[in-house]
């Protein structure tokens, strides 16, 4: 069965905490958008696997269909992209202005976003090193890794020593 891009909208959506539906701070063409970046990024991250989209808008797809680990890395990249650009753009408007009628800081804005985006690699790194255990795991499952210790691997020849006084 075929996943599509629009299936992990709404998990990019909760990364991010966009949830008030009344609302929505990101447009779905954002939310497509960054979820291409999460593949591209997932990519080249990942070299032993690597997705492609195929098609365009409601009916793009990953070709091959990702894992449920790998479809969370995604999820986390695409949701990574769209605090990375946030903060740009907080960095851009990062001021602070006083007047008689009070006073408007938006310096800490980018610092927030910035934890944020510090949380959500902490949860990609978390995410990478399940999947390596899980491979890791599975390539160790072999008969010759899990035999007593006095078994020798397939195709070594022994040698025993014997010492005489």
């Amino acid at each position: 069965m075929s996943v599509y891009e629009k299936d992990l909208m709404p998990a990019v959506s909760r990364e991010v905490g966009d949830l008030d539906s009344s609302n929505y701070r990101y447009t779905s063409d954002v939310l497509f958008t960054a979820i291409n970046a999460g593949v591209e990024e997932f990519n080249l991250q990942t070299p032993t696997q690597q997705y492609s989209v195929i098609g365009t808008g409601a009916n793009a797809y990953f070709s091959p269909d990702p894992d449920l680990t790998d479809k969370r890395l995604i999820v986390l990249f695409a949701a990574l992209a769209l605090i990375n650009a946030d903060i740009a753009k907080a960095a851009r408007s990062a001021i602070s202005h006083s007047n008689p009628a009070g006073s408007t800081n938006l310096t800490q804005i980018p610092v927030a976003l910035t934890r944020q985006a510090e949380r959500i690699e902490n949860r990609i790194a978390t995410a990478f090193e399940l999947k390596t255990k899980g491979l890791v795991d599975a390539e160790c499952s072999g008969s010759e890794l899990r035999g007593a210790p006095t078994e020798q691997a397939e195709g070594l020849g022994t040698t025993n020593l014997e010492e005489t006084v």
